[in-house]
């Protein structure tokens, strides 16, 4: 078979692969609107080179569902709120279609308000933070969007794990059509990275992970049985443990040990929380004068004068736009061994695997 010849990377167009993802979702009992979106979100992150989180989670989506672990068919649903601030019951839902659904209230109320706030609750892993975020840019408006996680991380000083991740990202958007985001885990990388180390069979940088009693390591197997560091030392910590409060606390859903990982307990919800908000730009300043300022903000920092052996500064988000626009043209590239395991999760929902012999 092609895919067992073919070792190296290869690249796939965008729209080819959202069609193969969706399939199988289909297959495996996700109704076609939500397996679009589930598909698209996935492909957002390849298309922004942040393969941790693209289509290489197909596989695990598809094993909770069969599993038990995800409600295929569950559709969000608006349980409360006051003004501008919607409370939602993800219902146990693909974390992309409640992470959709949050988003899209969030920016309805902003409509309305000025501001909008969305909490979610009883979700699941929902792919790159970034995704929702940059659903305000085509408003005009500024997102911003924050999820707890399966703890990895102990507290500062800490030798288990009682928190997540935390991810959080922040999108501005600018006349150019160049947007700024930030799009970041509290950690010093995202586990998925070091998932895919693992797959691939690679050592760690140093600094990204610790082993169960604390040391660093540069095994990703012995990193995945121990912790990922904070950011920044006892700063990443504490805004991790101030955005599980606020995504699972807050919103009703789970926090700290009780969050369910991804990879383990498959035939259980992970009852994960997600916070997303929007803000109106015409509420503070007339928004094309906002724009312009955008712009111009971001020339200052492309031409700060460069320490020696830089070659370009980027503005946060920018190399993932330019990937974004690279990608339109050549495809994602995906790794043979997500290949293999795409095709053995399109065997078990009875798909044809050569749908992803590339």
């Amino acid at each position: 078979m092609r895919e067992e010849q073919n070792k190296d990377p290869v690249r796939i167009p965008i729209k080819r692969l959202e069609q193969a993802a969706s399939r199988v979702l289909q297959a495996a009992g996700v109704p076609k609107p939500s397996a679009d979106t589930v598909a698209k979100v996935l492909l957002f992150a390849d298309q922004r080179g942040i393969e941790s989180h693209g289509i290489s989670k197909l596989p695990i989506y598809v094993k909770r569902i069969q599993d038990g672990g995800i409600d295929p068919i569950a559709i969000p649903a608006v349980i409360g709120g006051k003004g501008a601030i919607v409370c939602i019951d993800g219902k146990n839902a693909l974390g992309p279609v409640a992470g959709v659904f949050g988003m899209e209230q969030a920016l309805q109320a902003a409509r309305n308000h000025g501001i909008g706030v969305a909490s979610v609750r009883n979700s699941n892993h929902f792919g790159v933070t970034a995704y929702y975020s940059m659903m305000a840019l085509p408003e005009g408006m500024i997102g911003f969007a924050f999820s707890n996680a399966n703890p990895t991380v102990a507290p500062w000083g800490g030798k288990q794990a009682l928190v997540g991740t935390s991810p959080l990202s922040i999108a501005i958007p600018s006349a150019s059509g160049l947007p700024f985001v930030i799009d970041m885990a509290t950690t010093t990388v995202a586990r998925g990275k070091i998932i895919l180390y693992a797959r691939n069979k690679k050592p760690l940088p140093p600094g990204w992970a610790l082993d169960s009693e604390g040391r660093e390591t540069t095994d990703p197997e012995v990193a995945l049985k121990g912790l990922l560091t904070p950011l920044g030392g006892a700063k990443g910590s504490g805004l991790a443990l101030t955005i599980d409060i606020l995504c699972g606390m807050l919103s009703g859903a789970k926090y700290l040990t009780e969050v369910g990982h991804l990879y383990t307990g498959t035939d259980r919800p992970q009852g994960i929380g997600h916070l997303f908000l929007a803000l109106q730009i015409d509420a503070f300043l007339p928004r094309k004068r906002f724009l312009d300022e955008m712009d111009r903000y971001i020339e200052r920092i492309h031409s700060c004068p460069r320490a020696e052996g830089v070659e370009r500064i980027y503005v946060p988000g920018e190399i993932e736009y330019e990937s974004m626009k690279r990608t339109e043209k050549e495809g994602v590239e995906v790794s043979s061994v997500t290949r293999a395991e795409l095709v053995q999760t399109a065997k078990a929902v009875g798909v044809d695997p050569s749908l992803f012999n590339f």
